[in-house]
């Protein structure tokens, strides 16, 4: 779960080396560059470096027990603080250079990445390819005329069938199949009431997890664990979990439309928002049949954003309103991509307030 992070020094002297509770430097006194940054952040954004640069895990890291009997990304025995491999130095000093260069040019935003060079290789790309384009077809398009944002979201509630409001005490149930690479499947169960509640049970065969959201209170049960998530970023992150089941999902109240681009051969309208002073928001919405067809979010950290997109495909009838039957989620993580077919929705069902409440032990 995503927290909000501030820059400290790039590099932190012995003297200096103690870090808040909850960063990723409090637990790995070996890290040098991302010390501030919140230990929430640091495998998602470790992805996505690799993700950038077309590279596993093991490009950088000491894979030295892997337990063979499971899937390739879940085999472990990584000994992350090992810095054995010149790749894994070369690309420190990279991160040094990014962080300096943003800081020293652009404010400290991440305005320059690591997929600004790299773009998917281990070899930055130089020059463009030849032969060059045709004489013309460089040429800056004329910007499309683009309608008001309200009228846009007025054209997407009308076109989902209104709020898709449900009866006092009763609630939405999901269930369906959820997808992973590598073969990995699994089914889910998901009950959403009101705007504030929500709980989905996933069995997958490694393990079972429940997450839930109960008005503030945010929490995760996997196995015997139960973690309750108290931090005001876990709740709302939790919370546009829980909205992307809903009939009608909630946009950010300064949304502007800022143009149109092509998701899935449909052309889209875009609209973007700031959620919070690091999280930007951006909606994708069928110029044609009003319906949502993608989210964005983005988060801004210490090297560079960190990206969750939800796609919705496949809308029926249910009831009158219409919903997605497919949702597929993704981020930086190449094995954590989620395709989730739903196989049956109920709307108008009596539901019990208890289940959104935190276990007292996972089950």
């Amino acid at each position: 779960m995503l927290r909000f992070w501030r820059v400290l020094p790039l590099v932190l002297p012995a003297a200096a080396a103690a870090q808040p509770s909850g960063s990723a430097g409090a637990t790995r006194p070996k890290l040098e560059v991302l010390q501030s940054l919140p230990e929430s952040q640091l495998f998602p954004l470790m992805n996505l470096i690799a993700t950038s640069l077309g590279v596993r895990c093991d490009h950088c890291h000491v894979q030295a027990t892997p337990d063979y009997s499971r899937t390739p990304s879940n085999a472990g025995g990584w000994v992350w603080d090992r810095d054995d491999k010149q790749s894994k130095r070369r690309a420190r000093e990279m991160m040094k250079m990014v962080v300096d260069l943003n800081t020293s040019r652009f404010g400290g935003d991440a305005k320059v990445t690591c997929f600004t060079c790299h773009r998917g290789t281990t070899q930055p790309t130089r020059l463009p390819p030849l032969p060059p384009p045709a004489p013309g077809s460089a040429r800056t398009p004329y910007p499309p005329p683009l309608p008001p944002a309200d009228r846009v979201l007025a054209a997407y509630i009308a076109a989902v069938g209104g709020g898709g409001a449900t009866d006092r005490g009763t609630g939405m149930i999901v269930r369906g199949w959820d997808e992973r690479p590598e073969g990995r499947y699994g089914k889910f169960e998901i009950t959403v009431a009101g705007s504030d509640r929500y709980r989905i049970t996933l069995t997958m065969p490694e393990a079972t997890t429940n997450q839930g959201l109960d008005g503030d209170v945010a929490w995760v049960a996997t196995n015997d664990r139960v973690q309750r998530l108290s931090s005001p970023a876990d709740v709302a992150r939790m919370r546009r979990i829980a909205m992307r089941y809903r009939p009608v999902k909630e946009q950010p109240a300064d949304l502007r439309i800022v143009g149109i681009e092509r998701v899935d051969d449909h052309d889209a309208y875009v609209l973007q928002a700031k959620i919070d002073s690091i999280t930007t928001q951006r909606s994708y919405f069928d110029a044609v049949t009003g319906l949502l067809r993608r989210e964005i979010t983005t988060t801004e950290t210490l090297l560079l954003p960190l990206e969750e997109q939800v796609d919705y495909d496949d809308y029926r009838d249910v009831g009158g309103v219409q919903l997605p039957f497919r949702v597929r989620i993704s981020d930086g993580a190449p094995y954590s991509t989620t395709t989730r077919t739903i196989l049956e929705i109920r709307r108008n069902v009596v539901v019990d307030d208890a289940l959104f409440r935190p276990p007292t032990t996972a089950r």
